[in-house]
């Protein structure tokens, strides 16, 4: 039986996708409260958790994106590194502190005001990943005209809306201006029919 990676891989970014942007909806827009009052929420580490299996789910699928590669391929690699060390960096190292360890901090003395050393330079430079990739993979995308111009547009936009500060829970088109674009590679490479192959020397390509 042959598998089509690039269908497969699609499919992880379609689910994984829905499952992060449902789990963080809920999330945030559930918990009663502001500031860390969200994290004594019962349901909080449930939902967080949700969020985070999606992004797992979406990691393992993002290596499609490099199937759309064409005029800058070298800018191409450099984004998708970038939006993939972002994604573990932020999405599936720091979700699992705000989704697990903040909530057992809550109910047990209360959250430290003073960050872990050396938290700070891990959010800069997952957040300079985040930036670099998401712009180098977006002008990558409409270079190549592979995929809808307004899917490149989208990846570097959803950092300038995260820069932006957004009140909660409008923080949270950001993520969701990112999922949307990563959804829409999914259903491209879902749809796509599989390379033809190449032909060999022993069988020349017809005339």
């Amino acid at each position: 039986m042959t598998v089509n990676l690039k269908r497969l891989a699609g499919w992880a970014l379609i689910v994984g996708t829905i499952v992060a942007a449902a789990g963080y909806l809920a999330a945030n827009l559930l918990a009663p409260g502001h500031g860390d009052e969200v994290f004594r929420y019962r349901l909080w580490p449930l939902f967080e958790g949700i969020a985070v299996g999606g992004d797992v789910v979406v990691a393992l699928g993002l290596p499609v994106v490099l199937a759309f590669a064409g005029r800058a391929p070298r800018l191409h690699v450099i984004g998708y590194c970038g939006v993939f060390a972002a994604l573990l960096m932020l999405n599936i190292g720091e979700g699992v502190v705000e989704g697990f360890v903040k909530p057992y901090l809550a109910a047990h003395g209360g959250i430290p005001r003073d960050e872990p050393s050396g938290f700070a330079v891990f959010e800069g430079v997952a957040l300079l990943c985040l930036a670099v990739g998401a712009i180098c993979l977006g002008v990558a995308l409409l270079r190549a005209r592979m995929l809808p111009r307004w899917i490149g547009v989208a990846l570097p936009a959803s950092c300038l809306l995260g820069a932006l500060g957004l009140p909660r829970p409008w923080f949270l088109l950001a993520d969701d201006v990112f999922f949307a674009a990563l959804f829409a590679i999914g259903v491209h490479a879902v749809r796509g029919r599989a390379e033809a192959p190449v032909p060999s020397a022993a069988e020349p390509a017809a005339v």
